[in-house]
C-alpha cells in the first residue's frame, strides 16, 4: 500500500492507504502529485487510480485498464496524464475526452521512464526506442491524400474540415483512428467554415456560393448569386448571434435572419463595397471581434472596420521605428488573416510587411528584425493563453504579445512544411488550436504549465589562463591575471542547435557581442571593475532574454593603488624638501669654506711674509752668503719654492698628505737654517694616502714653534705621524715661552670649521704630561 508520514510539533504521524481503504492494489510503483494537492498512483496490476486529498477518498478515471504492469506517470495539467508500460507501450488518457488512447507504433515497448521538462516536452526511455523526446504542444494527425482548406468547431465539440473535394467531420474511429467522413452529398470545392449557435455548418465554397448544414436535422440549404450574394466565391465566414459576414471578391455581403437560417426563414442580405466605403471590392478575411467590431482583410488596400454601420478603412499604418524614435507611415497592402489578443488588440499580417498589432490607437510592426522568421503567413490564430500563432508554411512562431518573444517550432517540433490555408485554423476549449494543411492537421495545445520560453543560460567555468578557478566564491584578482576565459551554456531541448548567444563585459566592450559560441575570451584586461553579462535566445530577437551576470575586480598594481601614490607623493615632497635643505646646508657650508679658505690663506700668506720672517730668513741668507755661497744659492731656491708653493694650492680646497709633507718639508728647512738643531721635525706618514686642507701642517709647525722655546739646552721635537682612525697627528714637546706671545687661535679655529664644512669631521687638540698633540681628520678624496 502507501504510507502517509507527517511532521507536527516534533512528532512523526504515519497512516497508511491500503485495498482495505479502496486502493485497487497494494503493489504501487509510482506516485505523482498533481498541482491541487492530489496524488497519482500506478499501480502493478491495476493501472492508475487517483486519491482525492481533500476528500480523502480515490477516484478510478481509468477503470478499463487493460495494459499490465505500469513502470512510469507524466501529467500534463488538465491535458492529460501519459503512462509507461513494461511491455504493453505508451498510453495517453485524455482529459478532454475521458479517453484512454495506446500510442501507435509503441505497442511492445517497454517504456521505463517519463520526463516532462520545462519547455512543454515529453522524454521517455525504452527498450526498443531508446531516449525519444516530443513536444506535448503539438500532435500530428495524419491525412493521407487530403488538403485541409478550412476548419471550424461546432458548439457539440465536433470538428469539420473543408477541401477541395467537399465538407468533411473529422472524428476518431473505434481503434481511435482519425477518420474524414463526408458531409455534402456533392463534390465542392470548400474553402472557408463557421459554426453558428443554431448547429448549422455554414461552407463557403469557391465559385459555388454558400451552404449552410444543420448537423442536428441534415437538413441543407443553398446560397449563391441567384438568392442575392454578390459573388459566389467566399473565401471567409464569421458570424454574431443573428448575423453572418462573408468576405467574397464581390465584397462583403451581411446576412441577418430571425430564427434558424437553414430553414426557409427569411433572409436579409446587405452589401458592402467599394461604392460602401470599402477600399476594394476583393475581400480576403472577415474578423468579429470581442467587442462586436467586423474588421476586413482586403486585397491591396490594407485593414477595413465595420461598427455601427460605418466603415473606416486603414489603407497604412503609423508605426514607431525604435532606432530613429519617429513615426514612420506603413503601407498595409494585403491583409490576409486576422486574429484578437486577451488585451483587445487586432493581430494581422500582410503580404509582403509582416504582423502589425492595432489597439484602437496605434500600429505596432514585426518584421524579421523583430523576430518573426518568415514574412510568408499562412494564418493567425489566438490561443487561450493569449499568446498568437504566426503560421506559415515552415513552421509555427509562437509570440507573447505583451513582451513580443517569440519561440520558433519547425521540424524539431513536427510541424516544418506544414502548407497551412488560410482558413484551415481553428479553436477549441479547454485551449486547443487546430490547424490544417496538406495531408495533415496539426493540434496546437495551451498547456497549463507555466513553461519555460527562453534557453536556460548557466554560467559553467571561468579560467584565468586556461586554469580554472572556483569562480563562485573568487570575484577578485590580482593585475596579473588579467587574461579571462568565460564558458556558457544555453539550454533550450526543443531546438539545441537554434540557441544564439550575446555577451558583453561590461567595463571594456562598447556593445553586445552576438556568437554560437559557448566561450568568450579576454585577454590584457587593465585593472578595474567588470561585470560579465551573457544572455541568449532560441530566435533572432533580443527582447526580454534574462542576463546572467557574473561582476569581478581587477586589482591594480601596487604602485597604481591610492595609498601607494600617496605615499610615493609624501616620500617624494619628503625627498624633494631634504634635498632643497641639503642644498641650502651645502651652499651655505662651501660658501663659509670659500670665505674661511680665503681668509685662512690671506692670514697664511701674511704669516709667511710678516717682517719678522722675512727679516729672520734675510738674516739668516746673509749670513750663509759670507760663509757658504753655494748654500745660499740653495736656500733662496727653497725660499722661491716655498712661496711658490703656497701660491699655488691657496685656490685649492684640498691637497693631497703627499703635496702637503713636501710643502712642511720646504718650510722645515728654512726653518732649520735658522734654528739649526734645535728644530727637531720627524715625518713617520710612511705613504699614507689622503687628502688635507692645504698648509695644514705649516701652521700647525708654526704654531709649535710661535709657543714653546727652542735653544740647544731645550731643542723643540716636532713628529707627525699617522694616528689610526683616519687621522694625521702632530705632536710637539711642550716647553713654553716664559713670556708667551699673544695668540689670535686663528689658524687652529681655520682649520677646525674647514674640516668641519668639508667632511663633518672634527680636529681634535689634547695634551698629556709632555706633549701638545693635534689630530687632523684624513679626507676620503678630493670632493669632500
Amino acid at each position: 500500500g502507501i504510507n502517509i508520514c507527517m511532521a507536527s510539533q516534533e512528532q512523526k504521524q504515519i497512516s497508511s492507504l491500503t485495498t482495505d481503504d479502496g486502493l485497487p492494489d497494494d503493489i504501487v510503483k509510482k506516485l505523482l502529485p498533481d498541482s491541487e494537492g492530489n496524488i497519482w498512483i500506478g499501480m502493478y496490476d491495476h493501472g492508475v487510480c487517483q486519491y482525492l486529498i481533500d476528500e480523502a477518498e480515490f477516484s478510478y478515471p481509468l477503470e478499463d485498464w487493460t495494459y499490465g504492469e505500469l513502470n512510469s506517470l507524466s501529467l500534463f495539467e488538465g491535458v492529460d496524464l501519459w503512462i509507461g508500460t513494461n511491455g504493453q507501450g505508451l498510453v495517453r488518457y485524455n482529459f478532454e475526452e475521458n479517453s484512454l488512447e495506446q500510442i501507435k507504433g509503441w505497442e511492445k515497448e517497454k517504456v521505463t521512464d517519463l520526463l516532462k521538462d520545462v519547455e512543454g516536452n515529453l522524454w521517455t526511455v525504452s527498450n526498443g526506442k531508446s531516449i525519444s523526446v516530443a513536444n506535448r504542444q503539438f500532435e500530428s494527425i495524419s491525412l493521407e491524400g487530403m488538403d485541409v482548406q478550412a476548419m471550424c468547431r461546432d458548439q457539440a465539440g465536433r470538428l469539420w474540415v473543408g477541401t477541395r473535394n467537399g465538407l468533411f467531420e473529422l472524428k476518431k474511429d473505434t481503434d481511435n483512428t482519425w477518420i474524414l467522413e463526408k458531409m455534402l452529398p456533392e463534390i465542392v470545392n470548400v474553402i472557408s467554415l463557421y459554426a453558428d449557435n443554431f448547429s448549422n455548418i455554414w461552407a463557403g465554397t469557391f465559385d459555388n456560393g454558400l451552404f449552410c448544414l444543420n448537423t442536428a436535422s441534415g437538413k441543407l440549404r443553398h446560397l449563391d448569386e441567384s438568392n442575392g450574394l454578390t459573388n459566389n466565391n467566399v473565401l471567409s465566414i464569421a458570424g454574431l448571434n443573428d448575423k453572418l459576414w462573408l468576405a467574397t471578391l464581390g465584397g462583403v455581403n451581411e446576412l441577418s435572419f430571425v430564427g434558424n437560417p437553414v430553414e426557409e426563414a427569411n433572409l436579409t442580405i446587405k452589401n458592402y463595397n467599394q461604392e460602401s466605403g470599402l477600399g476594394t471590392n476583393f475581400i480576403y478575411k472577415v474578423f468579429v471581434d470581442s467587442k462586436g467590431r467586423t474588421w476586413f482583410g482586403t486585397d491591396g488596400k490594407g485593414l477595413s472596420m465595420l461598427n455601427k454601420g460605418s466603415i473606416l478603412n486603414f489603407p497604412s499604418a503609423k508605426v514607431l521605428n525604435p532606432q530613429t524614435d519617429s513615426f514612420e507611415l506603413v503601407k498595409l497592402h494585403s491583409v490576409y488573416s486576422i486574429a484578437e489578443d486577451k488585451s483587445g488588440r487586432i493581430w494581422f499580417s500582410t503580404d509582403r510587411d509582416g504582423v502589425f498589432a492595432f489597439d484602437g490607437e496605434n500600429f505596432r510592426h514585426l518584421t524579421m528584425k523583430e523576430g518573426i522568421s518568415e514574412l510568408e503567413i499562412s494564418a493567425l490564430a489566438a490561443t487561450s493563453r493569449g499568446d498568437i500563432l504566426i503560421i506559415h508554411p515552415n513552421g509555427i512562431d509562437l509570440l507573447n504579445p505583451e513582451t513580443g518573444h517569440l519561440i520558433y517550432y519547425d521540424e524539431n517540433a513536427g510541424v516544418g512544411d506544414l502548407e497551412a490555408h488560410l482558413n484551415a485554423v481553428c479553436t477549441s476549449p479547454p485551449g486547443s488550436v487546430w490547424i490544417g494543411g496538406k495531408d495533415r492537421i496539426v493540434r496546437f495545445v495551451s498547456l497549463n504549465e507555466q513553461l519555460e520560453i527562453h534557453p536556460r543560460i548557466s554560467l559553467t567555468g571561468v579560467s584565468v589562463f586556461l586554469e580554472p578557478i572556483d569562480f563562485r566564491n573568487t570575484t577578485s584578482f590580482s593585475y596579473k591575471q588579467n587574461n579571462l576565459v568565460f564558458n556558457y551554456l544555453g539550454l533550450w531541448y526543443t531546438d539545441p542547435a537554434a540557441v544564439k548567444y550575446r555577451y558583453k563585459l561590461e567595463g571594456y566592450d562598447p556593445a553586445w557581442r552576438e556568437s554560437r559560441d559557448r566561450q568568450a575570451v579576454y585577454s590584457n584586461l587593465l585593472p578595474g571593475e567588470y561585470t560579465f553579462m551573457i544572455t541568449g535566445t532560441e530566435n533572432e530577437a533580443w527582447s526580454d532574454e534574462p542576463v546572467i551576470t557574473y561582476k569581478f575586480t581587477i586589482a591594480k598594481p601596487l604602485w597604481q593603488r591610492w595609498w601607494f601614490i600617496s605615499l610615493c607623493i609624501i616620500v617624494g615632497l619628503s625627498l624633494f624638501y631634504t634635498y632643497v635643505k641639503l642644498r641650502d646646508q651645502r651652499v651655505q657650508r662651501v660658501n663659509l669654506l670659500e670665505k674661511e679658505m680665503i681668509t685662512s690663506q690671506l692670514n697664511a700668506l701674511k704669516a709667511q711674509i710678516n717682517p719678522h720672517f722675512l727679516f729672520n730668513s734675510f738674516n739668516t741668507l746673509i749670513t750663509i752668503i759670507e760663509e757658504d755661497p753655494e748654500m745660499a744659492v740653495e736656500y733662496v731656491e727653497k725660499l722661491s719654492d716655498f712661496y711658490r708653493s703656497i701660491l699655488q694650492l691657496r685656490d685649492k680646497e684640498v691637497i693631497t698628505i703627499e703635496e702637503e709633507t713636501e710643502l712642511l718639508k720646504n718650510y722645515y728647512y728654512l726653518l732649520q737654517k735658522r734654528f739649526g738643531d734645535n728644530l727637531k721635525l720627524d715625518i713617520q706618514l710612511n705613504g699614507t694616502q689622503g687628502y688635507v686642507v692645504p698648509l695644514t701642517f705649516q701652521v700647525l709647525l708654526e704654531n709649535a714653534i710661535k709657543h714653546n722655546v727652542i735653544s740647544k739646552s731645550k731643542p723643540l721635537q716636532v713628529r707627525v705621524s699617522k694616528a689610526g682612525n683616519g687621522y694625521v697627528r702632530i705632536a710637539n714637546n711642550i716647553q713654553p715661552k716664559t713670556v708667551r706671545e699673544p695668540s689670535t687661535r686663528f689658524g687652529l679655529q681655520s682649520l677646525e670649521k674647514r674640516y668641519d664644512l668639508l667632511a663633518n669631521k672634527q680636529v681634535k687638540i689634547h695634551t698629556d704630561q709632555n706633549e701638545f698633540i693635534i689630530d687632523i681628520p684624513i679626507l676620503e678624496s678630493a670632493s669632500n
